[in-house]
């Protein structure tokens, strides 16, 4: 595994787990707020005009992929009625 492989992994791993809590509490509360970060987050990915790199563009990827995995913890959670 190179550099930015783990890197990914380290930091999609790390973003779910910062969330853990705050899903089993709340997970309407915290899909709005994920759904608020993934937007800029996502406008942000477009905005490379000045050229972020490989281990730029890797991070912002990862950030982003770790959200989702957030967001759809969070909708099946919603989904199964849980902590509604």
């Amino acid at each position: 595994m190179n550099f930015v492989e783990v890197i990914t992994k380290d930091i999609v791993a790390d973003t779910f787990c910062s969330f853990a809590e705050q899903i089993e509490a709340d997970p309407r509360g915290t899909l709005h707020q994920v759904e608020s970060v993934l937007k800029s987050l996502y406008v942000r990915y477009g905005n490379d005009w000045t050229g972020r790199g490989i281990v730029g563009d890797s991070t912002q990827e990862a950030a982003i992929a770790g959200l989702e995995a957030v967001r759809a913890e969070c909708l099946a959670r919603i989904e199964n009625g849980t902590k509604q």
